[in-house]
């Protein structure tokens, strides 16, 4: 039951969706805590972060397109946000506001469950504050060669000579990238309502290879359709999700949620 003692938190977009409430939710009422999330549907960065000072939400998640303009108004940014460049996670303490990345958690600890990482070559699509974040991952965990592939050239290039990869051009260079064991889409291409959209054409993936899609809804997108097609092991984009959030709960509520409970009543929502 919501009272005067209930813990609030949120988080800011765009374009808002249901999922992250669902998750955060379940856990919070599963952990006997008494939190709850909603999330906002934002078109001024700086006011809403004044708001969650003001209102002293107990945390917030950022979503695009605001996970590196947010850094400006916050406080404090924790050392590995701040070298990824991109915040999606603030937590209040008292009135100071300090920004986390746990999206590249949620990536890594997601890719691991099918594949190990280091000396892997991969194909990273999208410039964005998730590729920003995910690249972090990819160079802690010792990748052999990483390949960003962009559509807005300066924006990739940036990105590559941040984390020290390749630029690889444009998506229709994607068949000139010799060999690669990973490939990642970290762009919303194919995300609902546009969900008959891919990255990538059939014709350009290659066989017996990991294919990865952050996109969340749909579950299976044309991305990992077509990946199966070419014998391609796939991992959606809402595992990626949990594990981000459950870094989350724990820093909002210092409790550890369970994967399980959050997977369950997420699954539910997107079949």
């Amino acid at each position: 039951m919501i009272n005067d003692k209930t813990k609030i938190c949120g988080s800011i977009a765009i374009k808002q969706s249901e999922l992250g409430s669902i998750m955060h939710n379940t856990a919070y009422n599963n952990l006997g805590v008494n939190f709850i999330y909603i999330p906002f549907t934002v078109s001024h960065c700086k006011s809403a972060i004044e708001g969650i000072r003001a209102l002293k939400f107990r945390g917030c998640s950022v979503s695009m397109p605001y996970k590196q303009e947010v850094m400006k108004y916050l406080d404090k940014i924790d050392p590995v946000a701040q070298e990824i460049g991109a915040v999606n996670t603030i937590v209040n303490d008292d009135g100071v506001l300090t920004g986390y990345n746990s999206d590249w958690i949620g990536a890594i600890k997601a890719l691991k469950e099918i594949t190990e990482l280091k000396n892997k070559k991969v194909v990273l699509v999208g410039a964005g504050g998730a590729s920003r974040a995910i690249s972090y991952g990819l160079k802690k965990s010792q990748c052999n060669k990483v390949t960003i592939i962009n559509r807005t050239v300066d924006k990739g290039k940036a990105l590559a000579d941040d984390f020290g990869f390749e630029f690889g051009g444009d998506i229709e260079k994607i068949n000139e990238v010799i060999d690669y064991d990973i490939l990642i889409n970290a762009t919303s291409v194919g995300f609902f309502p546009n969900e008959n959209n891919s990255i990538i054409n059939e014709k350009d993936l290659k066989n017996d290879k990991v294919v990865m899609d952050i996109v969340i809804k749909p579950l299976e997108t044309p991305l990992l359709e077509f990946a199966k097609k070419k014998n391609c092991k796939t991992i959606s984009g809402y595992r990626m999700l949990i594990y981000q959030a459950l870094f989350q709960i724990e820093k909002y509520s210092g409790k550890k949620a369970k994967f399980e409970v959050m997977e369950k009543a997420l699954l539910e929502k997107l079949k």
